[in-house]
């Protein structure tokens, strides 16, 4: 199955990727061609340079810098930051799956039961905070949502996405660049008062616009069993990142582990990854 990532630097030439997140890519990209097929990276130059210094481009079966293009699209990734993924759809013959960089798919996945449909790794409940009512967002240019929208759907976590349905993928990011390029916050809104309208569009509306498609959506998990551990063909570290770059003692023993992990399960690529000066401390 075909997949596909996304690093999107806005060509910041600040812009940092710290060491745990470069051994979490390098174990989701290879993870994912061992189990499940090939998988390409849609970028930058930023995005470009920062993996070719870091020694691991190769651990794609493509990288792209399709991102540029967002530049010049009259999107505010300040508030929009996913918005890439949904741009990088485009680029996909479905079906496909994205997966974010932080995701890590440890096992061979079944495909076949999706079909023409959608797949997610879990929904969630519409009373977190960050799904408000449809009066909560702001607009300009007389851009209004439309009122067949079920506001009662769970939405989707879009960490990992499997997209069978065209009908589906034209509406959802047809409707999707618009929200984003007419979305206007107020004054007073700023900081966590602006990600629900990231969410919204990533999440809330990949749901919405399913049920208007008549497409059927599979969860591969749920709230409970990720809470619980009760699931192992997949690591989300997402909530776990913060914690990371709070602890550098913790963050190092993390990518000590991950490159064991490497060691073991690619050892062509440990050998190379190992020898470059940055990465050798982790694999001593």
């Amino acid at each position: 199955m075909r997949a596909f990532q996304i690093l999107r630097t806005k060509n910041n030439q600040n812009f940092k990727v710290a060491d745990f997140e470069i051994f979490t890519m390098v174990l989701s990209a290879l993870e994912w061609r061992k189990y499940n097929g090939e998988i390409f990276l849609y970028t930058d130059s930023i995005g470009l340079q920062i993996v070719q210094d870091a020694g691991i481009s190769e651990i794609w079966d493509g990288v792209y810098t399709s991102l540029n293009v967002l530049d010049n699209l009259g999107i505010d990734e300040n508030i929009f930051w996913a918005g890439a993924k949904i741009f990088a759809l485009g680029y996909n013959p479905l079906p496909c799956v994205m997966i974010d960089l932080d995701f890590i798919v440890w096992q061979p996945l079944n495909f076949d039961r999706f079909k023409n449909e959608l797949a997610v790794i879990h929904r969630e409940s519409t009373d977190l905070p960050c799904y408000p009512r449809a009066d909560f967002f702001n607009f300009d240019d007389n851009f209004t949502l439309p009122e067949n929208l079920n506001w009662q759907l769970e939405p989707c976590n879009a960490a990992f996405v499997y997209y069978g349905n065209e009908k589906f993928v034209k509406a959802y990011r047809d409707f999707a660049f618009e929200f984003m390029q007419k979305s206007a916050p107020l004054e007073t809104q700023n900081g966590w008062d602006l990600l629900p309208y990231m969410v919204f569009i990533e999440q809330r509306w990949f749901a919405m616009c399913a049920e208007l498609c008549g497409v059927k959506i599979h969860s591969l998990s749920n709230m409970q069993e990720l809470l619980d551990g009760g699931q192992n063909f997949y690591t989300h570290i997402w909530g776990y990142k913060q914690y990371l770059r709070d602890n550098p003692t913790e963050s190092e023993k993390f990518c000590r582990d991950c490159a064991g992990r490497i060691n073991y399960d690619f050892p062509h690529f440990a050998e190379k990854f190992s020898k470059l000066e940055q990465w050798q401390k982790y694999f001593d």
